[in-house]
């Protein structure tokens, strides 16, 4: 089955079209089939679970460790309030050649019932710089956390999607096109399921730890 066959069977079912196999230059391709002017879920970013995500990604032991990081920042956004919203994976943790240190996330939120307003919103975020602070996550949890306001000025939210979009689009070192995945927020679920399927991080003692297989 051809992937353009493979996508209209996923659409006939009332799915999205899966994460797709890297291609030839090691990355996502921007979009699946012959030409970008078809289905939308045929591009980029691909709609997938937390659960996909490690089962595509996880394929090293630095892999394995930055995915829980990534989780249990997820788990901490739900926490203090960040229940809606979505995330699109991108940088270098979407590409099969590099050892990635840390994982992209453009994360699109809805304010929080008690941050509604700009003032609230931003004394909720000083309070909770731990899990909204951008050195502090890749620090903490090795995920580089850019922020997008669902419930903000629209123009403001156009034009940074379009600017990160144009970022992370494609690889730094030459310009080639490359796709990203979409991961909703509110998949405690399939979230759990992924971090035990991660299992625990290896202790120093594991021959087996930081091998990067």
């Amino acid at each position: 089955m051809t992937e353009a066959a493979a996508a209209r069977e996923c659409r006939s079912i009332g799915s999205f079209m899966p994460i797709p196999d890297f291609n030839i230059d090691g990355l996502l391709p921007p979009f699946v089939g012959d030409t970008p002017a078809g289905s939308s879920s045929d591009m980029s970013p691909y709609r997938g679970s937390a659960l996909d995500v490690v089962q595509f990604f996880a394929f090293s032991e630095g892999r394995k460790s930055i995915l829980r990081g990534w989780l249990l920042h997820r788990k901490a956004l739900r926490a203090i309030g960040f229940g809606t919203g979505f995330q699109w994976i991108d940088g270098s943790f979407v590409e099969k050649a590099k050892e990635p240190k840390d994982i992209d996330t453009m994360t699109f939120l809805r304010r929080p019932p008690h941050a509604k307003t700009l003032h609230d919103l931003g004394l909720f975020w000083q309070a909770n710089r731990p899990v909204l602070g951008r050195a502090q996550v890749k620090a903490s949890f090795h995920v580089d956390f850019l922020p997008l306001d669902l419930d903000g000025d629209d123009e403001i939210l156009v034009d940074l999607t379009r600017y990160y979009l144009s970022l992370f689009s494609h690889r730094r070192e030459d310009l080639v096109w490359k796709g990203m995945v979409q991961v909703p927020l509110d998949t405690v679920a399939e979230d759990y399921q992924a971090l035990n399927l991660l299992g625990p991080e290896p202790t120093s003692s594991d021959p087996d730890a930081g091998d990067g297989t």
